[in-house]
């Protein structure tokens, strides 16, 4: 009998990619093109809002990536060793807009006709990431549904609470 070793497949690993603040989005185009160009093995590119002056690459050659992004302007340098998928994995995963808002919290409208007015939240729709307001100032209440990224909590129900106490 043969002894067959079976091979396995190439594995990636996470590097983290320093880049100029505010250009993060144009080093992971500008790496993705050279990765087609190239035919280098890039599984993926990360770019979060979050995290300022850096990028995440999945690939499977370290000293690949460290030439490559010496020839992009924006890219200044790759930190030493690759990163553990934990490490990153609240960045994959979206978060809702209406994730940390109740129903009686007070909010400023950020956008939209009634920007700058203060309301009161009166309804969540969890589905849609919508809220329903009623304008605080108005004469008569009257319902709004906006996108619940287009307001911003100024006061909680919560805190409301605890003034009681």
């Amino acid at each position: 009998m043969e002894n067959t070793v079976a091979e396995e497949a190439p594995k990636s690993s996470i590097f983290s990619i320093k880049t100029q603040v505010g250009k993060e989005q144009n080093t992971a185009d500008l790496l993705n093109s050279r990765a087609k160009k190239g035919k280098l093995d890039i599984a993926s590119i990360l770019v979060t809002p979050e995290l300022r002056g850096y990028i995440f690459v999945e690939a499977f050659d370290e000293e690949l990536i460290k030439n490559t992004i010496k020839t992009i302007s924006y890219a200044r340098n790759m930190l030493e060793g690759s990163i553990p998928i934990d490490q990153i994995e609240h960045f994959l995963t979206p978060t809702s807009a209406v994730a940390k808002i109740t129903e009686g919290d007070v909010v400023e409208m950020i956008a939209g006709p009634f920007r700058g007015e203060k309301a009161k939240i009166t309804h969540i729709d969890y589905a849609k990431e919508e809220i329903t307001v009623e304008l605080l100032e108005s004469m008569v209440p009257i319902p709004i549904t906006v996108r619940g990224d287009q307001v911003r909590i100024i006061k909680r129900k919560d805190d409301e609470k605890r003034e009681e106490r």
